[in-house]
């Protein structure tokens, strides 16, 4: 909530015999943010020196002092006093003892590759560390033979896409993250050594998880047990490795939306990074989605993979290209250096929405016009976003839009926003057919959709809605007779067809 950086030198719970010191993370225990207790512990910390104070989360709504330099933090309400006290000590342990190391080769207690090692030894067999994206971090054979995938995951530094499929539509391998705290025994491939896989996570977050593959001895339920201590020892550890990832992958995100944003103070940042708008950049736009992804913690792992799976194909059209996610689409940031490569996009992201499409994550894409200058990139994006918005209306998949292609509904939308925003009174019509249907339960709102639809036709509208031609006529007689339309007039039937488009427009996309 407040302060900077300071350097970490214990974890402390707090403790009114013992006052804050330089350097503690306070621990709030029994102390409210929002009381007069909660406000002198922040004040004694902040003339102690004191890096931190930790309050937990559930009702704290007070106001931090202005200039206090000691961070206030806040703790979810589910992660108990003593998991957050282990989880900080042991992550400040391995920060000091990484810097405290006499030679870059001297091994640490942090090291990811000694603790897939220390795991291999406890339970028995090849390890690899996983992060939630499935990179692997970290892992260990110790002499252990090793089948063709776990040979393949390492070299590539990922688990191969065909067996990330497999374990999809198969839900096996995956159901760690559905079933935390729990082994996951994966026996069932003929390819593949038997594995037990694990998830590792703390405080409620899944960070990646652990897989240990048959060495020499079979895995048995003793493996298993070993293989649960082994996730719990390697979280705070994960959880150390995560936020340092973190830290330069949100610098870079901040950058990535900002340019969507136009931000005019990144921009020595932005040509430092490969993404200069001045040589040419492109905003391309996916819209994705998986089934099965309700629960927040599989669409949150969900979304990091979609993430490394886009910035993997984007890397094929230009090394410095970005992606990154805001309100649930995902953006492209994609150097074109001239008009050529803009036109080239479509035949270059087609192998990108195929090769989503074999993993069963079906959606579309949608290219911006070509920005040569930072304020120009927000153009982009908003050709972007207007695009997925009409590719989402006609539920397409594994389309590419374009303007070209979509220049017809391109060209309505803006009149459909200003219907959308304009005097109430001359929707009337339309929302009396609406109420009638609400109370009624009748269909003169799609009937008349239908009508406009084929131009008037009564033989193509009664088809489609599957309605003997006189009925519709009737249905028609009886729709204008409650609204107060005339059918007969084009401007009224134009005004009508704007205002059933308006209708259709979500409302984040009304100014």
């Amino acid at each position: 909530m407040n302060g900077g950086l300071a350097r970490i030198n214990d974890v402390v719970i707090v403790d009114s015999a013992c006052p804050p010191a330089a350097g503690q993370v306070i621990l709030a225990v029994g102390v409210q943010l929002d009381t007069s207790s909660g406000r002198e512990l922040i004040a004694e910390a902040e003339r102690a020196g004191a890096a931190a104070v930790v309050f937990r989360a559930a009702g704290a709504v007070g106001v931090v002092p202005s200039g206090t330099r000691t961070s206030v933090l806040l703790a979810d309400a589910h992660l108990g006093w003593a998991q957050l006290l282990l989880l900080l000590r042991t992550l400040a342990s391995a920060a000091q003892d990484e810097t405290s190391a006499d030679s870059p080769d001297q091994p640490t207690p942090s090291s990811m590759h000694g603790l897939a090692d220390a795991i291999a030894t406890m339970v028995g067999g090849s390890v690899v560390l996983y992060d939630r994206a499935h990179r692997v971090i970290a892992y260990a054979v110790q002499g252990h033979e090793i089948d063709n995938v776990r040979r393949d995951a390492i070299l590539g530094k990922r688990t191969p896409e065909r067996w990330i499929k497999r374990f999809t539509i198969d839900r096996s391998a995956y159901q760690t993250f559905r079933n935390v705290g729990e082994v996951v025994r994966v026996d069932s491939y003929e390819e593949m050594r038997p594995r037990l896989r694990i998830a590792i996570h703390a405080g409620g977050e899944i960070l990646g998880e652990i897989s240990v593959a048959e060495g020499r001895q079979p895995l048995t339920a003793e493996a298993e047990e070993a293989l649960k201590r082994a996730a719990g020892l390697v979280a705070p550890f994960m959880l150390r490795h995560r936020v340092a990832e973190d830290t330069g992958r949100t610098a870079r995100e901040q950058m990535l939306r900002g340019l969507l944003e136009g931000n005019p103070t990144l921009e020595a940042q932005t040509i430092s990074s490969g993404l200069d708008p001045g040589r040419g950049l492109t905003v391309v736009g996916f819209a994705l989605h998986a089934e099965d992804r309700t629960d927040v913690t599989s669409a949150e792992v969900f979304a990091e993979r979609l993430i490394h799976l886009l910035s993997l194909q984007v890397h094929s059209l230009d090394p410095a290209a970005g992606v990154v996610s805001v309100d649930g689409a995902y953006y492209a940031l994609i150097p074109t250096l001239s008009r050529t490569a803009h036109e080239l996009l479509v035949s270059r992201l087609r192998p990108a929405l195929a090769q989503l499409q074999r993993l069963d994550i079906e959606g579309c894409a949608a290219i911006g016009r070509r920005a040569t200058s930072l304020r120009e990139v927000p153009v982009s994006r908003s050709d972007v976003d207007d695009q997925l918005l009409v590719l989402g209306r006609r539920q397409s998949s594994g389309v590419i839009g374009t303007k070209q292609v979509l220049w017809a509904d391109m060209t309505l939308l803006p009149a459909e926003r200003a219907v959308a925003a304009g005097d109430p009174e001359l929707t009337e019509h339309l929302g009396r057919l609406a109420a009638h249907d609400a109370r009624h339960g009748t269909e003169f709102v799609k009937t008349l959709h239908t009508y406009l639809e084929v131009f008037g036709s009564t033989s193509a509208a009664a088809e489609r809605l599957v309605l003997h031609p006189n009925t519709l006529r009737h249905r028609l007689g009886r729709l204008a007779e409650i609204s107060g339309v005339d059918l007969e007039d084009p401007s009224q039937r134009l005004a009508l067809a704007l205002q059933l488009r308006a209708r259709a427009l979500p409302d984040c996309s009304r100014p």
